[in-house]
This record gives structure tokens, sequence and C-alpha cells, in this order.
């Protein structure tokens, strides 16, 4: 009996580490990036087809996750999308880049300051980005847009609890390569 309880005690304590083992980071080589997560990301088909057929033809990548989305009020949401802009970088000298950088990041915010979102310039990843918290279709959502290496990327997480420490730990945890 006591070998029995033992046992159940190992077994008990072995699933314990491996869960709080488990974060770790997913790379995505032919994207560019990694992110640390316990989430298992995968590729976002319907956002792509979608915004094709929006005309839109220069997204490189969109990755989604989904934790507990059969809970509404646990569910989370997680959104990588990345898109090539090199095209508006072809015309421009490497010492222009940066004014072009600070106008796209203008633009987004004048977007956003349209919709009545609020956002904040913050500096991620050694870039200036601009950082905002949105509703959804009723899902609390924060969301970071920032340029580098001639992409844009977009970094989003939508919950109804933690959203904060969700979308930090989201934002710590990405890379590029």
């Amino acid at each position: 009996m006591m070998k029995k309880i033992y046992f159940l005690l190992l077994v008990g304590l072995t699933s314990v580490f491996s869960m709080n083992a488990q974060t770790a980071y997913q790379t995505f080589e032919s994207a560019g990036f990694k992110v640390k997560s316990d989430c298992i990301f995968s590729k976002n088909t319907t956002f792509v087809r979608m915004a094709r057929e929006q005309g839109m033809n220069n997204v490189l990548a969109a990755y989604i996750c989904g934790e507990n989305t059969e809970d509404p009020q646990t569910g989370v949401i997680t959104n990588i999308n990345i898109y090539d802009e090199s095209s508006n970088y072809k015309y421009l000298r490497p010492s222009e880049y940066s004014d072009f950088e600070a106008k796209y990041l203008k633009q987004y915010s004048s977007n956003l300051s349209a919709a009545g979102i609020t956002y904040n310039y913050i500096n991620y990843q050694g870039v200036s980005a601009i950082e905002y918290t949105f509703s959804q279709q009723g899902l609390p959502t924060k969301a970071i847009v920032f340029l580098k290496d001639k992409k844009s990327y977009l970094i989003q997480v939508g919950t109804r609890t933690n959203l904060d420490s969700k979308f930090n730990s989201l934002k710590s945890g990405f890379e590029i390569l």
C-alpha cells in the first residue's frame, strides 16, 4: 500500500513539474520568429485567405492559438501576423527608413484614434511600437504593432481573464530570428 501511495505521489509530482516546464519556444523558421508559449500555434489560413480576398497580398505569416475556447470567461485567443512591407521601402534610401516607419506608425495611430481606440507609443525590440487595448467582438484585446527589417508585426491577445499578464507574457516571449 505504501509503495502505491509513493508511486502516485511521484506520478503526481512529475505531472506538476512537467506542466510547469512545458512552456517552451515554438520556432517558426519560415516566418522568422519564435514564441514562448504553452499554447500550440497553427497557421491561420482563414485570416490569410480573407486578407487576400480583400486585396492584401503582403501577408507573410499569420498564426493563431486558442486556449479554453469552449469557455468564454477563461478562453484566450492569440494572434501573430507578419506583413511584408518591402515594397514601401523600395524607392527609399536607408537614411529614409526611419522617416517611413514613423509615418507608418503615425497613420496606424490615426486609424486607431478615428476608431476611438487609445494607444501608447512604446519601445519594443529596439524600435518604436504602438500598444493598444480594444474590444474585438466583445472580447477585451491588447495588441502591439511595430516595424522591423522591412516587415510589420501585429501581436495580440484577447481574453476576459488576466489580459495584461497574458499579453505581457506573450510580448516578452516573442523573438525575431
